[in-house]
């Protein structure tokens, strides 16, 4: 009798509370470089998936203001501060520039793969967006670098890539990524046609065994009905973007041209395990 009491106790009140979802988005990235350069070397290939969605007005939403009070740099005093979290998985692919030799290349970047899954929070108040993400993974033969290479290779009736048995060997993998992004300037075309121009300044600390570095940067994006959020999803530490803002959905298009800068204490895909 007891131990049923106990446990109808235990399921009346939750050790965590349920984090409720308003709405979510989806992001699905490749990035390669024979697409446009037509090449295959050093980061040669990116993919990673990520779902990310705002926490609903309610406890859930107090819940993880008080877990980001937690995490350094991720501190928001302002009540208004917008919460999303989010779950991703990637797999990224290094080579040397010559993937045509078996044997081991000293003075080049190292053969490496890496698979990870990333858990996201962001906090977004106006023009200004705080994220942190955490990455657990593995590096080496485990991360499949040489399967999904030379597989694609074959779909695409190209050479294997030959010097897999000289890449990395197995190793977990850890990085933490504490990034801010600032909206700074903003042009709409006043005559209503919905043309835009915005530029958004961000700043990246990344810890880990993975790599260690600081970084600076910038993105400029021109186009249509461009969305209110920090610029396009790409592959790097500290990534993803906002969800949409709940408005009405509606299509829009830009281009954008970015640039970083980064200070870097290690890199396990140059430095090697």
């Amino acid at each position: 009798m007891m131990a049923g009491a106990m446990l109808a106790a235990a399921e009346d009140a939750p050790l965590l509370p349920e984090i409720k979802i308003r709405h979510s988005t989806f992001s699905v990235v490749s990035e390669n470089d024979k697409y446009f350069a037509g090449t295959d070397r050093h980061y040669t290939n990116g993919f990673k998936l990520t779902w990310l969605g705002e926490t609903d007005l309610n406890q859930s939403r107090q819940f993880v203001r008080t877990t980001a009070r937690f995490i350094p740099w991720m501190d928001p005093e302002h009540v208004d501060w917008h919460y999303k979290v989010g779950f991703a998985l990637g797999h990224n692919i290094y080579t040397p520039v010559d993937t045509a030799t078996p044997t081991l290349i000293t003075g080049d970047r190292p053969y490496a793969g890496w698979l990870y899954g990333s858990i996201l929070l962001h906090a977004q108040l106006n023009h200004q967006l705080r994220l942190v993400e955490l990455s657990l993974g593995v590096i080496g033969p485990s991360a499949l670098g040489e399967s999904v290479q030379n597989s694609w290779h074959d779909v695409i009736n190209v050479p294997h890539a030959e010097g897999w048995a000289n890449q990395l060997h197995d190793e977990p993998g850890l990085q933490l990524s504490w990034e801010r992004r600032y909206r700074t300037w903003q042009w709409t075309e006043p005559a209503g046609s919905g043309l835009g121009v915005d530029l958004v300044l961000r700043h990246r600390i990344t810890l880990g065994n993975v790599g260690v570095h600081a970084a600076a940067g910038t993105v400029v994006r021109i186009g249509w009905r461009m969305p209110a959020d920090f610029g396009a999803d790409l592959i790097r530490p500290g990534g993803g973007n906002m969800a949409n803002d709940g408005g009405p959905d509606r299509f829009s298009a830009y281009t954008y041209a970015s640039g970083e800068v980064r200070a870097v204490g290690r890199d396990i895909f140059l430095d090697g395990n």
